[in-house]
């Protein structure tokens, strides 16, 4: 990950360090030093907020110097101290998002996770960049506040703390950084110089038999750095299989249902037919079909419609905000839940269909998580009762509708169900 150093001040601070996490609370810095040497860094910070450690890690050789200090440790601090308002309370906050302006123009970025830094939850990028990846992270769910500009406000993060860099750095009474020094970045033990093995290969060997020393050398040394990127990608995507929680990011059904209704417009504009709805996470979509009416009169009441080549069909897709995530609740058994929304169900004739959701297929090269719940897919047919009737009758855990489509005088709701 490529470094950013900014001024503040009167001192120079760095971001892009890579975090990874320590396990040896009495041999912090020693363990950080052999991590480091592992993954050919020559510098590092330790951290510890909230019981827990990490070590950020740089490399002299892409312009870090131990005269930088960190700013992703230094605003950790701040939250880990402070807290963040959310939930109604001012309270203590192990999972967010950060997206801070600075002085240069360039944006900041964090990510953390139980109170440590992603591996890459740490870098410096645009401002549509830093959005990207903000709007990537924030859709896994799982994160108590999201913390940023107040220009950043009319985004739609759900417990949106608006804060920006100059007040999550501590201040003197003259208004300069307060800085620590745990903040700066220290020179990890430099390591046996190459030349030396070479050296004392020479010692005993022919200068050939050297040259082939060295080589071996640096193979072993790219070797080592191969395994400690797979393992970290592997403990990334282990933690994220056990800590992102997929309905945890989807709304209730009766909000989706109530917010898929409320979206339902004209149904014969200017004597069109509305032939199909059709409401997603994402846009919502309007079919209508001519009849004996004209394109003018349609254009008249919908002017943004899109009429096919024909001239007897047309469509209108408008962005959607989606209802605010549900509350990550525990799941039940699959028989219990089923059970419970078929049951239901029946109850005014509604049939039930369910399926397993057959996993994505592996990618090549990455570890697939081991997800602790089933996903099973679901799909209901119902005339004559409102969405928002259909969404109390599926309020059961793990339950989330994916897609609601109106067609002929019957709603069609599309949904997954989470079950242990």
């Amino acid at each position: 990950m490529a470094i950013h150093i900014t001024q503040i001040g009167k001192h120079r601070f760095v971001c892009g360090l890579f975090w990874q996490s320590l396990s040896r609370p009495r041999e912090l810095q020693r363990e950080a030093a052999d991590l480091g040497k592992k993954i050919a860094s020559d510098l590092v910070v330790v951290r510890r907020d909230q019981s827990t450690a990490q070590a950020g890690f740089a490399q002299s050789s892409e312009g870090a110097t131990r005269a930088l200090y960190s700013l992703g440790a230094a605003v950790s601090k701040t939250l880990a101290l402070e807290g963040a308002w959310y939930d109604g309370l001012q309270q203590p906050v192990h999972n967010w998002l950060g997206a801070l302006k600075l002085a240069d123009g360039q944006w900041a970025y964090f990510a953390v996770r139980d109170a440590n830094f992603l591996p890459n939850g740490d870098f410096v990028g645009s401002k549509e960049e830093v959005l990207d990846r903000l709007h990537a992270d924030y859709a896994l769910g799982g994160w108590n506040v999201v913390i940023g500009d107040a220009e950043l406000e009319n985004q739609g993060f759900h417990n949106f703390n608006a804060r920006d860099l100059d007040s999550l750095l501590p201040r003197r009474k003259d208004g300069s950084v307060r800085l620590h020094s745990w903040w700066r970045l220290r020179q990890i033990n430099a390591r046996r110089s190459p030349w030396a093995l070479i050296g004392a290969g020479a010692a005993v060997a022919a200068m050939g038999g050297a040259a082939l020393y060295w080589q071996a050398w640096q193979a072993k040394q790219e070797a080592l750095r191969q395994e400690e990127a797979i393992a970290a990608q592997r403990r990334v995507l282990q933690q994220q299989a056990v800590q992102v929680k997929p309905w945890a990011t989807l709304p209730a059904p009766a909000a989706t249902l109530r917010a898929c209704a409320d979206g339902l417009g004209e149904l014969t504009p200017g004597g069109w037919l509305l032939d199909e709805y059709v409401c997603e996470r994402e846009q919502l979509r309007h079919a209508w079909s001519r009849q004996a009416s004209t394109i003018a009169m349609l254009r008249a009441v919908v002017p943004t419609a899109e009429v096919d080549p024909g001239g007897d069909r047309a469509t209108l897709v408008q962005a959607r905000t989606p209802a605010k995530p549900h509350e990550a609740e525990a799941l039940m058994g699959r028989q219990d839940v089923v059970d419970a929304v078929m049951s239901r169900l029946q109850g005014v004739g509604i049939p039930f269909k369910v399926l397993r959701k057959k996993p994505p297929p592996p990618v090549p090269g990455q570890v697939a998580p081991n997800e602790p719940w089933q996903e099973y897919q679901f799909a209901l047919e119902a005339a004559g009762i409102e969405p928002q009737q259909i969404g109390a009758l599926l309020s059961q855990p793990g339950v989330r509708v994916e897609k609601a489509t109106y067609r002929g005088m019957r709603w069609i709701i599309e949904g997954v169900i989470y079950a242990k």
